[in-house]
Parts: structure tokens; C-alpha cells; sequence
């Protein structure tokens, strides 16, 4: 069995309760406003009925004219009525395809958030992964940090107008210093190289000349040699 007191606890707790405060959408307050108005009608029209009984048998002229009056009042608040429900039936059908369009404008909705939600989570794995990318280049052993260049200190002492280039910039220059340091000193290997070849080759030429001379003094002295004898002899 239910329990009076509860009930009535339950009745006076939900006394200040408003449905419309509930509801969000405008088509459904409409809808709930035609409803109320519905209710209001039918009870206005009930207690019309209990306040003018139907006579079963009128007699005399005040009563004939007194229930023809009331059958026509409640005729025409049955016509209210009637018309109310049509009006709350098609604000109904709104209301059906309003719901529909808002559960088809939420399965979307939610789709596009899934489609965000994916979007996000891959950004954030190549955000993971190009991290990890850099975290590797940044530690590898480059060739570039071997190179026999002069500090980074010795280099602006010698070129002050670089002093407010970047790490990367600065090492761009001072890798391309030593370049030009570089190619100067193999031009100028390769000057002293020539030169070196342009001696050994004259030093050649004036063995070579000696090495002729020496034959000719050698076959001089041989064809002088008789002559020698007869003046020897003389």
C-alpha cells in the first residue's frame, strides 16, 4: 500500500516544480503553453458542466432557455477545444520533426567532434614524433662538430661585426672561414708545388747540361791527346 504521507510530502515538495523551466527548445515551449491552455479549457468547460447541470425534463421557459443557453456554451467551448487540439496536433508533428532534425543535427555534430577528436590525437602523435625527430638530430654526431674549426670566441675576436648572428648562423660562417681558410692554403700548397717542380726541373736541366759538358771536355781531352805526344816529343 502507498503511504499517504509520503505521498503528500512528495506532492508538497513538487508544489513549486516547473516543467517549463525544463524545457529548452522554443517549438516544445509552445507546444507545452497550447497544452496548458488545453488543459485550462477542458476544465473550464468540466466545471461550466458541473455549474450547469443538464435538465432532463425542462418545463417551463426559463429553464427550456436556460439549457439551450448552456448547450450552446458548452458547444462552443467543445469547438474551443477541438480546435486547441488541432492546433497542440500540429505543433506536435513540428515538434516530432523538430527532435528529428536535432538528433540528425547531433549524430553530426558528433561526428564532426569524432572526426576533431582524431585530428587532435594525430596531431599529437606527429607533435610526439617530430620531437623525437628533433630530440635525434639535435644529439647526433655530426660531422660538422669535428671539423678542426677555430672557436667560436677566436673567430669573433677576428670578425666582431658577426657577434649577433644566431648559433646556427654563426657556425655557418665559421664552417665557411675555415672553407676559404682551406682553399687558400691548398692554393697556395699548390704554388709552392709548382714552384718546387719549376726548381727540380731546372736543377735537372743543369745536370743534364754538366753531364754534356763533362762528355765534351772527355772527348776534347781524348782528341788532344796526340797532340800532346808530338809536343811532348818536340
Amino acid at each position: 500500500m502507498e503511504d499517504p504521507q509520503r505521498n503528500s510530502a512528495m506532492m508538497a515538495a513538487t508544489s513549486g516544480f516547473n516543467i517549463a523551466d525544463l524545457i529548452k527548445s522554443p517549438h516544445n515551449l509552445r507546444l507545452h503553453a497550447e497544452v496548458q491552455n488545453l488543459k485550462k479549457l477542458i476544465n473550464d468547460l468540466v466545471d461550466y458542466q458541473l455549474a450547469h447541470p443538464k435538465i432532463a425534463k425542462p418545463t417551463t421557459r426559463e429553464e427550456i432557455d436556460s439549457d439551450k443557453k448552456a448547450t450552446q456554451e458548452i458547444e462552443k467551448r467543445e469547438k474551443y477545444i477541438r480546435a486547441q487540439l488541432s492546433i497542440i496536433k500540429s505543433l506536435y508533428r513540428q515538434s516530432v520533426l523538430k527532435v528529428r532534425e536535432e538528433k540528425t543535427k547531433t549524430s553530426d555534430d558528433r561526428a564532426v567532434n569524432d572526426a576533431l577528436i582524431l585530428g587532435l590525437h594525430n596531431l599529437k602523435y606527429e607533435e610526439q614524433s617530430l620531437r623525437s625527430e628533433i630530440s635525434a638530430a639535435e644529439n647526433y654526431d655530426h660531422k660538422y662538430m669535428k671539423l678542426p674549426l677555430i672557436s667560436a670566441e677566436e673567430y669573433l675576436e677576428q670578425f666582431p661585426e658577426h657577434k649577433d648572428l644566431s648559433e646556427q648562423e654563426l657556425m655557418t660562417v665559421r664552417i665557411e672561414h675555415e672553407r676559404q681558410v682551406r682553399v687558400k692554403s691548398e692554393e697556395e700548397r699548390q704554388e709552392k708545388l709548382k714552384r718546387k717542380q719549376k726548381l727540380i726541373a731546372e736543377v735537372k736541366k743543369g745536370k743534364d747540361d754538366l753531364t754534356k759538358l763533362d762528355a765534351m771536355v772527355e772527348k776534347f781531352i781524348e782528341a788532344a791527346e796526340p797532340i800532346k805526344k808530338v809536343l811532348a816529343t818536340e
